[in-house]
């Protein structure tokens, strides 16, 4: 792997992300990141690392192409983003919403009904980083389920639909979602199968069913299941447009025409009617193309990178049990922040340490990444222990 500077990196980054858009839209596997990666690897993003320079060349590019301008969110390159992942997700549609934070409360919000009870793991984003949106915007009530865990069972939640009906005041349980895979749990997914029983048990019973799929694409990369697999055991399913497909911001909830075709109504009403929404959906779009495929190319290049660092003396390495596209790299050196800054230097970004450790992130920063060479970098760069 080559050493860049950092003005031939950018000089690159401009020519790579032109040529990469200005080819017309193809099937899946056309892909847009260049055969040399302008950056050797970023390990701290879920999608490609863009520059704001770089950005804006995506969607100068994209302007030539012929972008056509949505009006607060509704038509124009918006409607073919969300004609495309209703596709990816196997739904009959979806609808593009600012945020993941508020793409989850409208779907629960809506397959609640009357019902104002949701079932989620104690550990999502929803019940965790939103404020309590749930409850403050949408008089939902959160039932918590599996504290510290990724995965509830089926018996779990069958109890906290028991104690439900069975209270004083009897409620009922109009949702449940599930998170998958879980940032706070550092990727681990829920277990499929019990995911499987989950969803069956709670369709026998008339329960509605959201799919927190923010980093759903990462899941199928490492267990081969379509993303479309995951959703159809769910209502509804959300997916970041930021996260994998390096959009500026963004979310797509998908699910059937009659529960979501008037969303749009939803979303002016919390202020989420973004006036022009077409500079994410652009780059979403095309990044989206082949995007599964450089992932899972770039997971097999993880794999041969972390068998060669185990078995190297210098470093520690920790897998998350169930887990994705996060691992832990402990190097034994007396100096990690030297070590992070020496690899910076060579164009490889690493997240601050953490107690002399780093979590490193799997994206398509790797997908055409050489396991042996990039190995040999991370080694020479080590500081004596």
């Amino acid at each position: 792997m080559e050493k860049v500077t950092r003005r031939s990196l950018l000089g690159r980054a401009s020519a790579a992300a032109a040529a990469a858009l200005a080819a017309p839209r193809g099937p899946l596997r056309a892909s847009p990141v260049p055969a040399k990666p302008r950056r050797p690897v970023d390990f701290q993003v879920d999608g490609y690392p863009f520059t704001p320079a770089e950005y804006a060349e995506v969607l100068r590019v994209a302007a030539e192409r012929g972008v056509v301008p949505d009006e607060y969110s509704r038509g124009g390159e918006v409607e073919a983003l969300e004609a495309r992942f209703a596709g990816l997700l196997g739904k009959e549609t979806a609808v593009f919403m600012p945020s993941g934070t508020l793409a989850n409360q409208l779907a629960v919000r809506r397959l609640c009904g009357a019902k104002r009870r949701v079932l989620v793991q104690e550990q999502s984003h929803l019940y965790n980083d939103c404020g309590d949106c749930a409850s403050e915007l949408s008089q939902l009530t959160l039932v918590p389920l599996a504290p510290g865990k990724a995965t509830f069972t089926w018996e779990e939640a069958a109890g906290a639909l028991a104690a439900a009906a069975s209270s004083r005041v009897a409620v009922e349980i109009g949702a449940i979602s599930i998170e998958s895979p879980v940032r706070r749990r550092h990727g681990e997914v829920f277990e499929f199968g019990e995911m499987q029983r989950v969803c069956g048990e709670a369709r026998r019973r008339g329960i509605a069913l959201h799919l927190d799929g923010a980093r759903l694409f990462v899941a199928s990369a490492y267990s081969g299941r379509a993303p479309a697999e995951y959703a159809a055991l769910f209502d509804t399913v959300y997916v970041s447009l930021w996260k994998c497909f390096s959009s500026g911001g963004g979310a797509m909830l998908a699910g059937p025409k009659a529960l979501l075709g008037d969303l749009y109504q939803a979303r002016r009403m919390f202020g989420g009617a973004l006036w022009n929404a077409w500079p994410y959906a652009a780059v979403a779009g095309r990044q989206s193309e082949g995007y599964l495929e450089r992932l899972t190319a770039a997971v097999a290049v993880s794999e041969k990178l972390i068998a060669l660092l185990s078995a190297h003396g210098r470093f520690e390495i920790e897998r998350v049990p169930h887990g994705t596209s996060l691992f832990r790299v402990r190097p034994k050196t007396s100096n990690a922040p030297l070590w992070r800054e020496r690899l910076a230097a060579r164009g490889i970004a690493v997240g601050p340490p953490d107690e002399g450790a780093f979590w490193l992130k799997v994206n398509e920063t790797l997908a055409n990444v050489v396991p042996a060479r990039l190995t040999e970098e991370l080694v020479a760069e080590l500081p004596p222990v």
